[in-house]
């Protein structure tokens, strides 16, 4: 496809360094959380830390450093000798403000300053162990002299509602309180002057704060100073466990699972596999054997093996029991026209909601993974008609859920005129009401989704504060009819739908990469897409996300002539390629994205089609 000559929508936000999730790593035996972050210029505030390798081993440590949204902006690397010490400033340049993790394979003792007021004010600010369900601040002032501001993070991988409740100095039972939503990762600075106007305070002269959650736990810290008035005097005030009891600890999340759809060479048959995500990555092999046309989908410590042409189910499976079925359900409505449903894929928008887009449908089911009856299963459909061509089918196939908003793909390939590839769509679905948003796209042909500028969009990936889709455009068939190129990757803005090409397949006469055939993005800096020049016959290279710039060479491991079906990416920022043999007996290859090194090779069984992770609890 010819590269657009203008940008399609808005511009990118700043670039983002590099992905790794908030509350689980694959190197991380001890995760340790900082609630605030900070690195600004206008503010004058910058973070440094200090650790200290607490044992007579090498330490790897990684240092994520997330926004107030939970983006990850960077994570930075260092390695402590035995018994080794440093202290630095960590996310220099980024010019954000959110929380930190440490993720270390060895125990760790140190704590961070916050530099403040142009650098003239240091508050030292403990790390924490672990996220709590209640927390305490046991000083509160604000009036002319003194004023404070409270740092809040969610580390976990579920939103959480925190309480914050005023208890004056002498009384018994909270006077105020004020309710804060923090979605997984993310974090909050409030300030205890605002509270005062909601509260309808003049002033606070003592006092405490107290910190509550229904969520997995969180981790605070305050800041308290007289600077305001033109004093000199502050202080950091950590937020405490008020009770020391074991039962108000919430253990944080830290260990993930892969789990792998695989096929036997001839796609006779097919299984799942199970993989640990920490090392040395035990597998799981072979696990009830089926037929070859199927994906995997996963939330928490359960996954879903999704049964497509023909076979029209979803299956349950919790991490433990890997090869035992909870439950197996029919995606067919009794009203079907189709003699399949054909399921593509899970998406998950909460544990007791989730979209099953069906390709011989022109009907999105809306289910309940938690149910435990096949009637309590299909919850709704969504009628995705509007988007039928001339076949009366959409082509419904991935999704993903931003921000309580469902980007679904409709592919519009036309059955009825060779599977020719129309202009496809993201639909977008409001996930409380099921009902489709209009996007007001200026080419939308009067339909309410975004239309793409690439043909036959094939995956979707959210990282970074953007969409990103792939096109295929059309592969050279059998017959000898050539490659059409009318693909190559896009990113989508999720707040303003603005859409913008970022790497382009070319034309007839030009297509370095050939057909575009799989994609995933790691950070705003780094990305991978599937080349594909035959069966067969595809490599693999990276990519910048943010500016669409293409590696000069594929990545070492597949430079070509490897069977590439799919990709993923763990929550340490590891990509995991999918690789296959035509005699049998596949591969993972889990590559560093730093370097594009190969960290481990693990040999399957059958081979590997497709990859989801989820997370053991």
């Amino acid at each position: 496809m010819k590269r657009l000559s203008q940008q399609i929508g808005r511009s990118l936000m700043i670039a983002i360094i590099m992905l790794v999730i908030g509350a689980g790593s694959a190197l991380a035996d001890y995760a340790y959380y900082f609630p605030y972050f900070s690195n600004s210029a206008a503010k004058g505030e910058v973070i440094g830390l200090q650790l200290h390798n607490t044992v007579n081993e090498p330490a790897d440590i990684k240092i994520a450093i997330m926004d107030q949204n939970g983006v990850t902006l960077n994570v930075e690397q260092w390695q402590l000798s035995p018994f080794g010490q440093r202290a630095a400033v960590i996310g220099a340049g980024l010019e954000a403000e959110g929380s930190f993790q440490v993720l270390s394979d060895k125990p760790l003792t140190g704590f961070a300053f916050l530099f403040a007021n142009q650098m003239r004010v240091m508050y030292d600010m403990q790390m924490t162990q672990a996220a709590l369900s209640k927390l305490d601040i046991p000083q509160v002032a604000q009036d002319a002299e003194w004023g404070m501001r409270i740092m809040i993070a969610n580390p976990g991988e579920q939103a959480a509602t925190v309480n914050i409740t005023y208890r004056a100095p002498a009384a018994s039972t909270p006077t105020s309180a004020h309710t804060l939503n923090l979605n997984a990762y993310c974090s909050a600075v409030v300030n205890l002057s605002d509270l005062m106007e909601e509260w309808h305070l003049p002033e606070l002269s003592g006092g405490s704060l107290e910190l509550t959650t229904d969520g997995p736990g969180i981790v605070a810290f305050a800041t308290y100073d007289s600077l305001g008035s033109g004093g000199s005097f502050y202080a950091g005030i950590g937020a405490v466990d008020p009770t020391l009891q074991d039962d108000n600890f919430v253990p944080v999340i830290r260990s993930q699972y892969a789990v792998v759809s695989c096929s036997a060479p001839d796609f006779g048959s097919g299984a799942h596999a199970l993989v640990d995500v920490e090392k040395p990555r035990s597998v799981k092999d072979n696990l009830l054997p089926a037929g070859s046309d199927i994906k995997m989908a996963a939330q928490g410590a359960f996954f879903y093996r999704i049964a497509r042409f023909n076979a029209d189910s979803v299956t349950k499976f919790s991490v433990d029991a890997p090869a035992t079925p909870i439950w197996q359900y029919s995606t067919m409505d009794e009203d079907d026209t189709m003699a399949t449903s054909n399921p593509q894929s899970m998406i998950f928008a909460s544990t007791t909601k989730a979209y099953i887009p069906r390709f011989n449908s022109d009907k999105m089911w809306v289910v309940n993974p938690d149910t435990t009856t096949a009637e309590g299963f299909k919850t709704g459909t969504i009628d995705l008609s509007a988007y039928a061509d001339d076949d009366g089918l959409p082509e419904m196939t991935q999704g993903v859920v931003v921000n309580g908003k469902l980007f679904l793909i409709v592919q519009r390939l036309d059955q009825e005129n060779g599977w020719a590839p129309l202009t496809p769509y993201l639909v977008v679905i409001n996930t409380a009401d099921d009902t489709e948003i209009d996007t007001k796209s200026p080419d939308s042909a009067g339909l309410k989704g975004i239309p793409l500028p690439v043909k036959n969009p094939w995956n979707i990936v959210y990282n970074n504060g953007k969409i990103y889709v792939n096109g295929v455009g059309s592969y050279p068939s059998w017959d000898g009819t050539p490659a059409d190129y009318s693909g190559g990757i896009i990113s989508v803005d999720p707040s303003t739908y603005d859409v913008k090409l970022v790497v382009d397949d070319g034309d007839d006469e030009n297509h370095p990469y050939g057909n575009i055939s799989g994609m995933t993005v790691v950070s705003a800096t780094k990305g991978y897409f599937i080349t594909y020049a035959g069966w067969g016959d595809n490599a693999l290279y990276s990519f910048n996300p943010t500016t669409g710039v293409v590696a000069d060479s594929p990545v070492a491991a597949f430079s070509g002539g490897a069977n590439i079906p799919a990709l993923g990416v763990d929550h340490a920022g590891m990509l995991w390629v999918c690789s296959s043999t035509a005699t049998g007996g596949g591969v993972l290859t889990i590559i560093n994205p730093l370097d594009d090194s190969v960290d481990q090779v693990q040999k399957l069984n059958l081979n590997p089609q497709g990859i989801a992770f989820g997370t053991w609890e």
